[in-house]
């Protein structure tokens, strides 16, 4: 009996979560235009525009929503992940609009990010990594209210967006040490009974 104690206590710690690694959405493999179904990283947006204007760096491109109205961010295959942070510029006044599972938040010109803030053409990183409407999220929806449903409003892609990074949400595994232990207890019922 005490060796299938240890063998369960060997085997509940060799069950650790299973996690996957955090990665970086940042658009630096793009081509330049409109894509549907942009995949990165093991990401996918529906709909976005990478541009090289507005961006961090003129050398590299970025997302931008242009001829959308909004981008949606997913896993591929699906499943929960983690926002900790992404780089944004506003091009126009009208602000950004984030939304996840849990709600929506928005930033405009005037708000106050790290202490600063936000001003036209300038870049600033989001920092998400304390706040819970990014957590465990199954969408990220990056909204540009200045488009129409079309993206034919006024302003054509007040926003830019780039270095999104994103973490899978790591799958709890639970059920299988539970499992593990309910076979092995099993395994000793059976023993028990053959010696008595």
């Amino acid at each position: 009996m005490k060796i299938l104690r240890k063998m369960a206590l060997v085997a509940m710690m060799a069950v650790p979560a299973a996690g996957a690694s955090a990665a970086v959405i940042d658009f630096d493999n793009a081509s330049l235009g409109t894509h549907t179904n942009y995949v990165e990283d093991g990401f996918t947006f529906d709909k976005v525009r990478i541009v090289r204007a507005s961006c961090d760096s003129l050398s590299k491109p970025c997302g931008s929503e242009n001829q959308f109205r909004d981008s949606t961010l997913t896993r591929v295959g699906g499943g929960l992940f983690d926002l900790t942070s992404m780089w944004i510029s506003l091009v126009t006044t009208n602000p950004i609009t984030l939304v996840t599972d849990y709600g929506s938040v928005s930033y405009g010109v005037g708000s106050i990010i790290g202490g600063q803030t936000i001003a036209l053409n300038k870049g600033y990183v989001l920092d998400f990594a304390s706040q819970e409407l990014f957590r465990n999220i199954s969408f990220l929806k990056i909204v540009d209210l200045t488009l129409g449903t079309a993206g034919t409003g006024t302003f054509k892609g007040n926003l830019r967006f780039d270095d999104l990074n994103v973490t899978p949400a790591p799958v709890p595994l639970p059920a299988a040490g539970v499992l593990l232990l309910a076979g092995l207890g099993g395994l000793a019922a059976i023993r028990r009974r053959k010696h008595a």
